[in-house]
């Protein structure tokens, strides 16, 4: 629903949407936590705890160490495929890259901008619904307070994975390749002792790299 209210903001407004979902991303936190609280909730329900623990691979090291790779990876590889789906096998698809190409090009072509506009912020809403599910469930606690101020490694995986972020172009592959960058960034430095304020320098700075590499693509 609220990503419904996201869609509707930016075909009303007619403003850039990394704007619009910015502004309401503080609105709809604040709201938060003023009416439902700060406090951790620990009471999280058995089935979800239980899916969280599930593991598709686990191998033990004679030094007592564990890696596990959890079964909620199949969540992510199910809602990739979903996304691809979507955006390369449907109409919806198409008009999505339309709409980010040019929205006056995309309505002389006869498409709905506010159906698309919908459409895009709903899944995306529906998207980040399912991964805080997910998340709660991996770490069997809901903090108000988790994932706050990840947004920059979120936009610098979309940007390293080849996407716009004024739209029009990417795809599943290349941003899931971009999360995969920016893990491993930021496991790197983390292993490295890097401090945690200069690891957002970094990648503030791929991001500039990224930009810069893109657009002298574009005009060679």
């Amino acid at each position: 629903m609220l990503g419904v209210l996201n869609g509707l903001l930016v075909h009303w407004l007619k403003a850039p949407s990394l704007i619009v979902t910015i502004g309401t991303q503080y609105l709809y936190r604040g709201i938060l936590l003023t009416f439902v609280g700060t406090v951790f909730f620990m009471n999280v329900p058995l089935p979800m705890g239980s899916f969280g623990k599930l593991a598709l691979w686990r191998f033990d090291t004679p030094q007592g160490l564990h890696a596990v790779l959890p079964a909620t990876v199949l969540v992510l590889a199910g809602a990739a495929v979903l996304t691809w789906w979507l955006l390369n096998r449907t109409l919806i698809g198409r008009a999505v890259y339309a709409i980010g190409g040019s929205l006056a090009i995309a309505e002389r072509l006869g498409y709905n901008l506010r159906t698309v506009h919908v459409f895009v912020f709903a899944y995306a809403g529906f998207l980040s619904g399912l991964a805080g599910i997910v998340h709660v469930s991996s770490t069997r606690l809901a903090n108000p307070f988790d994932l706050v101020g990840n947004e920059l490694d979120v936009i610098a995986a979309v940007i390293l994975g080849g996407a716009r972020i004024t739209g029009g172009s990417g795809t599943v592959g290349g941003t899931l390749l971009g999360v995969v960058r920016v893990t491993l960034i930021n496991n790197v430095l983390i292993l490295a002792g890097v401090p945690s304020t200069w690891q957002k320098v970094i990648i503030g700075a791929f991001i500039l790299v990224a930009g810069a590499c893109f657009a002298m693509r574009k005009q060679g």
